[in-house]
Parts: structure tokens; sequence; C-alpha cells
């Protein structure tokens, strides 16, 4: 009877084990916001002349750089491996070092297991962006065209998605939402009138502000940003220095899109100091806010905007 017990725990425990070897763990990512997500990509190299791969068929068409990077979505492609033993098919469409767009395995992301997809709630592609590489084999070298398991090398000048433009002026003949003159849709990743980028999208945000002022003195007594987009950089200044203006500051918006920036004012300002604050997020035209603090009134407010690149605010 003993021993019985010890066999049907011996079982047990070898269940225990084969299961555990055989679960999917998600590869760990995080929601960066703005549609990205952060995963951890472990090969080595600059994201110039080496790194992770980013591949569209079976052409590498640039790198992730080693440590930190987002994708935008992830679907199943081809079962490929590495030379480290590991097995995946899901495939993260990514942005590489050089700009160029396509597919990243989840086998040279950091953690995870083998077929395990992207975590931290990475959303399935369903196709928007054409389809991730389709061969079964080792990552990196794939089979010649012509042989089983290839992908088929595409015709030039053929409509295949039936959007009535071919290659080379079609940049993406597996998607018919894309096409020159397209309706572009900014700042989703896709470039829809293939005009070379994505159109930036106008960043949406308000500065909440109150402002306490006696004569030539004024008191910032409420500065806050809403609703911005989560992880929107927030820059603060106020010139000149001669009007008791604190030094430049640099905030974050947490995962509502807020962020307080009273604290940076504790002491009174002087009339004839101007407070700016910069709000601004990957690929969306930026919001520049100024204050312009007067004597005896309520400070007078202007908006600007801020193109992605651009050195200086302009007009709207």
């Amino acid at each position: 009877m003993r021993a019985g017990l010890i066999a049907a725990g011996a079982v047990a425990l070898a269940f225990f084990v084969v299961a555990t070897a055989q679960a999917q763990a998600p590869v760990p990512c995080s929601n960066a916001g703005g549609g990205h997500y952060n995963c951890n990509w472990w090969p080595p190299g600059n994201g110039t002349s080496g790194g992770s791969l980013v591949v569209v068929g079976t052409t590498t068409v640039g790198y992730l750089h080693q440590g930190s990077n987002w994708i935008i979505c992830q679907q199943k492609g081809g079962s490929v491996y590495n030379s480290r033993g590991y097995k995946n098919f899901w495939f993260g469409y990514t942005q590489a070092d050089n700009n160029k767009w396509g597919w990243a395995s989840a086998i040279e992301a950091s953690g995870g297991d083998n077929y395990g997809p992207f975590g931290g709630g990475v959303p399935n592609c369903n196709g928007g962006h054409g389809t991730p590489p389709s061969y079964n084999g080792e990552w990196g070298h794939p089979p010649p065209p012509g042989t089983p398991g290839a992908t088929p090398t595409p015709t030039p000048g053929v409509d295949a998605d039936h959007d009535s433009f071919s290659p080379p002026v079609d940049c993406d003949d597996f998607n018919s939402r894309v096409y020159p003159g397209a309706v572009e849709v900014p700042n989703d990743s896709i470039d829809q009138d293939c005009n070379g980028a994505d159109a930036a999208g106008r960043l949406s945000a308000v500065v909440s502000n109150s402002f306490s002022t006696r004569g030539r003195w004024t008191r910032v007594s409420r500065l806050r940003v809403n609703d911005a987009p989560p992880g929107a950089t927030v820059a603060v200044t106020c010139a000149p220095k001669g009007r008791h203006c604190p030094k430049p500051r640099t905030f974050t918006t947490d995962a509502q899109g807020k962020v307080t920036i009273t604290r940076m004012f504790k002491h009174r300002l002087r009339y004839g100091a101007r407070i700016e604050v910069t709000i601004t997020a990957p690929n969306t035209v930026g919001k520049v806010v100024r204050f312009h603090l007067r004597r005896g009134h309520t400070p007078k407010s202007s908006t600007l905007c801020l193109p992605p690149g651009a050195a200086k605010p302009s007009a709207c």
C-alpha cells in the first residue's frame, strides 16, 4: 500500500514537472502609453550594425538595440528557432533603430517561454500590418525561395491586395487600406497614404491653472496637466531669472495623463516673468502653453503647437 502511494505520488510529481515545462509563459512587457509596449531584447548590438532582427518577409530591414524597445502589436507567423534552442511563432510589429518598420521575433525578447506570446496587454495586429515572416526554420536564416517552407517571392507589379495600386507605389501591397492618396489616420503607426511616414496626431491636454496676483507679485496657486497621453513629457520653464523664477524641470504624466506642477513654484514671481509648459509625446504635435505675468492683473495665456522634431513652437 505504501509503495502504491509512493508510486502515485511520483506519477503526480512527474505530471506537474511536465506540465510546468510545457507552460507558455508570456514575454514580460509593459504598457508605455501611446500604443507602445516596452519589452526587453537580449541580443547584443547598438541597433545600427546589430541587435534583435527586424524583418519583412525574408529580408532583414533593421535592428533593435540591446535593452528596452517597444512593439505596437503581435501576430502569429512561422515557427522559428535560434541557436539557444528556443522556438516561437509570435512576432511583434515594431520600428527598427533605422526607422524601418517590420517584425521582431519573441525568441529574441527576454523572459517568457517557448511559444509564449508578448504579455503586458500587447494587442493582436489582426493583419493590420501585413503578415509576419511565415517560414519555419532558423530565425534570420530563411530557406531559399522555391524550397519547401520558404516564403514565396512576391511578383513585382501585382496588385495583391486589390486596391488598384501595385508596388512600388503601393508601400504595403498586402493591406488594401494602404495606398497612395488613402486617408491618413494620425498617430496609428501606419503610413496609409504611402508618403513615407505616419501623420503626427495633435496632442490633447489641458493645463489647469490658478494664480493669485497682488501688485507686482504673482503666486502660482495651481498648475496641473490633465487629459494628456500617459507617459507624456511635460517640460516647465520660467524666465527671466531675475523674476524669482525656479530652475527648469521636467515631469512625466501618470497612467491617467495627469501631473501636478504647482510644487515647482514655492516662491512668488515678479511681473514680467513668463511660465512655459510644453507637453510632448511620440509622433504627436506637442502643446505649448505660455503664461505672461502682468502687474496687478491675472496672467495672460497663449497656446502654441510644437511639431515633432521642431526646435521652436509655432501657431497652431
